[in-house]
């Protein structure tokens, strides 16, 4: 009567699958992606006649909403909460960037988003395709060759991390030759 053993899971096995669903959890989804295009940013000498920008680096208008929007951000960013940016998305030719997110890290200020390939062949993106510039015409880079390759309709994250000086507008331009340029306006400067 008290032989028969049951077929099953033991207690143990349950166990172990809840804690891997958890740290795939845990991960929001990013266990598996390319950390290529993760990288600190650093200042670089202002070119010559750089000088200071006006307030977002002066490259066009903002919409009438920008500056309630930027004082929102500034508040969450001062609260050590993220926000969303003054342009989350930038088209170009054969590639989609988007910023999700920025949100304050350690002193610096984290750009979170992903790069797609929106062409028809293979694109590679290094991570130099990204420069981050702020409202006093400083100009923020990444060292080192990393690329991520995406096949056509694929993702991969964006994290760029810059040392941003409190107050300071900051936009991100994408060069990826042969397309032009693209800009997008992240964070208006605090005034």
């Amino acid at each position: 009567m008290g032989t028969e053993r049951t077929r099953g899971l033991p207690i143990w096995g349950w166990g172990a699958i809840v804690g891997l669903i958890l740290i795939v959890l845990s991960s929001r989804g990013h266990m598996f992606e390319n950390p290529n295009l993760r990288q600190h940013f650093a200042l670089q000498p202002t070119p010559a006649g750089g000088g200071q920008l006006p307030a977002l680096g002066g490259i066009g208008t903002l919409p009438p909403s920008a500056p309630d929007a930027a004082r929102k951000l500034w508040r969450q960013i001062g609260l050590g909460d993220s926000g969303a940016p003054i342009e989350p998305v930038s088209i170009m030719p054969r590639v989609r960037v988007e910023v999700r997110e920025l949100r304050p890290a350690e002193g610096s200020l984290k750009v979170v988003g992903s790069v797609t390939n929106t062409s028809a062949a293979d694109v590679q993106v290094p991570i130099s395709a990204f420069e981050l510039r702020d409202s006093a015409g400083a100009s923020y880079i990444a060292g080192g060759g990393a690329s991520a390759t995406l096949r056509p309709g694929e993702s991969t994250p964006l994290e760029l991390t810059v040392p941003l000086p409190k107050g300071r507008g900051l936009i991100l331009i994408t060069h990826l030759p042969p397309d032009p340029p693209a800009e997008q306006k992240l964070l208006v400067a605090d005034s």
